[in-house]
């Protein structure tokens, strides 16, 4: 089974040589603890680094403080972006999020709790520095993720393929011919694997930062600060390299299921924890193959920026008319 790490450069229209064919967007990728923006060209699907921005965001801060830091980053590439004629803003955020809408319904006292049934785009415009209205979209991040992975590999061939995020949660999209699939029995509902039944809990218990800490501490008793602590000890402590073993092995028996309903041919990992998959990558290959999968395995190096470019494609008006009446689910 092959491992391709994606190239950080995007593919390009060799008939798109100058930034004045361009098509332009803001992609906007918001994490857990970050927001990220830069200015997309999405005939050429690259972003235009010098554009680039991003900041920390305490998400459990009040509303003024969060919706200051995402305007503040926005800003800072409004204004790297110039004499551009951009086109609009597409939002890579996560759930619960009415996307169709554009209504955050992130539960009070959790995660962007401040935020609980504000209207993004409304709130949010006064503060921008543009002249210009920017219509904004939404799409759920893990989404975003995949349609930016899968469109930055579309020449690589892959119809069908499984992006997974492994992070904070269990983000995942499945992707055919670049659009998400989240209606059908070959996937579960909405396309999310997070809450799909897993042992004592679901799966975002255990392929997940909380999972992989937790499983530490069941063999030895110490709380880890995180993943890359545990990366850092696997050479030297054999509870550590048991934990990593565990996660591959319990990660593909858990995929495999869902890899051969939905006739994938390519897996895609990101999100912090792939960055660890020197660590569970063997033991996940073994599982796959335990269970009669032998398909490509790529490693993102795109992270957030696959997240910029995927949440971007919403202005791209192909993909736009596919996926606008599915965007509650997205």
């Amino acid at each position: 089974m092959a491992i391709i790490p994606n190239s950080d450069s995007a593919t390009t229209d060799n008939n798109i040589i100058t930034p004045n064919n361009g098509i332009y967007v803001i992609g906007v990728d918001i994490g857990g603890t970050h927001i990220s923006s830069a200015v997309v060209d999405i005939r050429q699907k690259k972003i235009l680094d010098h554009t680039y921005a991003t900041s920390h965001v305490a998400n459990l801060e009040p509303y003024d403080v969060i919706m200051e830091t995402w305007a503040n980053t926005l800003n800072k590439t409004i204004n790297a972006s110039h004499n551009l004629d951009v086109q609009g803003i597409g939002f890579a955020i996560p759930g619960p999020f009415n996307y169709k809408k554009g209504i955050a319904l992130y539960p009070e006292g959790f995660k962007y709790g401040a935020l609980n049934e504000v209207k993004v785009e409304q709130d949010l415009t006064p503060l921008l520095m543009t002249s210009k209205c920017l219509p904004i979209r939404f799409m759920n991040d893990a989404t975003s993720f995949a349609v930016g992975e899968a469109w930055l590999a579309e020449e690589e061939g892959f119809k069908r393929q499984l992006c997974i995020t492994l992070g904070t949660g269990l983000g995942a999209g499945f992707i055919e011919n670049g659009i998400p699939v989240v209606n059908g029995s070959t996937v579960p509902p909405n396309g999310c694997l997070w809450n799909v039944p897993y042992k004592d809990g679901m799966a975002d218990d255990y392929f997940s930062t909380r999972g992989c800490i937790n499983a530490y501490h069941e063999r030895t008793g110490y709380t880890a600060t995180g993943v890359k602590e545990l990366t850092m000890l696997f050479k030297s402590d054999p509870r550590a390299k048991q934990m990593f073993e565990a996660f591959g092995k319990d990660l593909g028996d858990f995929l495999s299921p869902w890899i051969k309903k939905f006739g994938a041919d390519a897996l895609v990992m990101g999100g912090n924890i792939s960055k660890s998959y020197a660590c569970f990558g063997h033991a996940l290959q073994s599982s796959l193959n335990e269970n009669g999968i032998s398909i490509p395995i790529r490693i993102s190096n795109h992270m957030e920026k696959g997240a910029i470019i995927g949440g971007a494609r919403v202005f791209d008006n192909h993909f736009w008319k596919n996926v606008k009446h599915n965007l509650p689910e997205l």
